[in-house]
């Protein structure tokens, strides 16, 4: 498995599948895109056919697709797919941007570097929110000790003899559904 998404229904929109493998779709088109795309733009000198202007404004908007998810525009996978890929591209031109800006180069690889730290931040917490509501409104939530979701990856744990920490988190599961049982009643 090659996503980091759980087999789950609930994510079953967050993967697309190539061959015999599930792929993330932000990560397998999001972050080569963005490679290939700076690529690209310094082999190709493209920094020279545009203005430095055009990568940030093109970058605002490409970036700006990241706020279809959270408005839940991108529940179709070919929508997100082309939404990754955007982001992806957007990320690059920002790069470049920021690597044209008349300071030096150190300079400007230490903004770049910042920048996407922040900008990872806050993929990162969105995408931790998501997952989390999804866990708190299944069945078993956060009870990745017997989700079926989790099923391969406590396989593969045990497999490996790597230690299965998943079922550390049964506890707060059963209060969970402790909680959510007292709150039906009233």
């Amino acid at each position: 498995m090659l996503s980091h998404h759980p087999e789950c229904e609930n994510f079953k929109g967050h993967t697309i599948k190539c061959g015999r493998f599930k792929l993330c779709i932000g990560c397998f088109i999001g972050y080569p895109t963005a490679i290939l795309a700076f690529l690209i733009i310094k082999i190709m000198n493209l920094s020279e056919l545009f203005s430095s202007q055009v990568f940030l404004i093109l970058s605002i908007v490409f970036l700006g697709t990241f706020f279809m998810s959270p408005l839940n525009l991108t529940k179709n996978k070919t929508i997100k797919i082309t939404q990754k890929f955007l982001i992806g591209l957007g990320t690059a031109l920002l790069f470049n941007w920021i690597m044209e800006l008349p300071y030096s180069r150190s300079k400007n690889l230490s903004t770049g570097f910042m920048v996407f730290y922040i900008l990872l931040t806050i993929l990162n917490v969105y995408h931790a929110y998501g997952i989390l509501s999804s866990c708190f409104n299944c069945e078993t939530p956060f009870n990745w000790g017997i989700c079926p979701g989790f099923c391969e990856i406590r396989e593969r744990m045990l497999e490996n003899k790597i230690d299965n920490f998943l079922i550390k988190f049964d506890d707060l599961s059963y209060k969970l559904l402790e909680r959510r049982a007292k709150k039906n009643k009233h």
